[in-house]
């Protein structure tokens, strides 16, 4: 091959595994990837107060 179409190639794979690279440690920190399936996303606690704060807010009884 030319030399100039090995530098497109390089260029693009290392475009793309950039993007890979940026887009899936996200996933890994939160789980997503890597973990345990029942533990997958973020968890959060909410009390009570702040179940009925938003409750209210959404107009739900």
């Amino acid at each position: 091959m030319k030399t100039g179409l090995w530098s497109v190639v390089v260029m693009v794979a290392g475009f793309i595994g950039f993007l890979a690279g940026y887009s899936l440690s996200p996933m890994f920190e939160v789980g997503m990837i890597g973990g345990e399936p029942d533990q997958a996303g973020i968890k959060t606690e909410v009390d009570q107060d702040m179940q009925e704060y938003y409750s209210k807010l959404t107009g739900e009884d």
